[in-house]
């Protein structure tokens, strides 16, 4: 195995090359998920107590009809039921997450895993543009909220594929990103030279 960065290593084998995108994080960030996915826990747990409470439903509502304070905790719910499947997604993604590429003489196949889950997808690469850099503000709102290590996002390759953009590379830096491409292209490039019809 040899490496192009700190987070991307990759394999030649006899038939195929693999690149794992490591997504690990330092301890302490990893520590502030768990903390975070604990405290979510918690309260989702208070606020269920609560509304399966008659008593205590009895006390707080005042004015307010039973009925009406029972909807509100049970939309909570619903966005806490949500936020708590985020936080637990990241939280594994920077676990046991890797970003898996394995690029043969046919296709490039791009998988998001989690252990031993997660679902591939296979590209091939007569339909495939050229791999670029995925253009985006350093500046924008959107950019500095996906670059954050409690998200999954701010892929930073892309090629067109059947008239579809498809993006990989979660939150490289951007020397990482460049020596990614410029391996993926040069691997491709070589393997189309190969398929070439040998001169006579």
């Amino acid at each position: 195995m040899k490496w192009l960065s700190n987070r991307i290593s990759f394999h030649r084998h006899s038939e195929y090359t693999t690149i794992l995108i490591s997504t690990k994080v330092e301890k302490w960030k990893e520590g502030v998920l768990l903390a975070w996915m604990v405290l979510w826990l918690f309260v989702g747990g208070a606020i269920l107590g609560v509304a399966l409470s008659e008593d205590y439903l009895n006390r707080i509502a005042g004015d307010t009809p039973k009925s009406q304070l029972q909807l509100f905790l049970l939309l909570f719910l619903v966005f806490w039921g949500y936020y708590l499947y985020k936080i637990i997604k990241v939280y594994l993604w920077r676990k046991k997450g890797v970003e898996y590429l394995k690029l043969n003489k046919e296709s490039l196949v791009i998988k998001r895993g989690y252990g031993k889950f997660g679902k591939a997808h296979s590209y091939f690469l007569t339909n495939m543009s050229s791999i670029e850099l995925l253009e985006r503000s350093v500046r924008s709102y959107s950019w500095v909220m996906q670059s954050a290590f409690w998200d999954i996002g701010n892929e930073s390759l892309e090629f067109e594929y059947q008239g579809k953009k498809i993006i990989f590379g979660v939150q490289l830096e951007v020397e990482e990103t460049k020596k990614l491409r410029q391996f993926l292209r040069t691997e491709i490039r070589k393997i189309e030279i190969e398929k070439r019809p040998k001169k006579k």
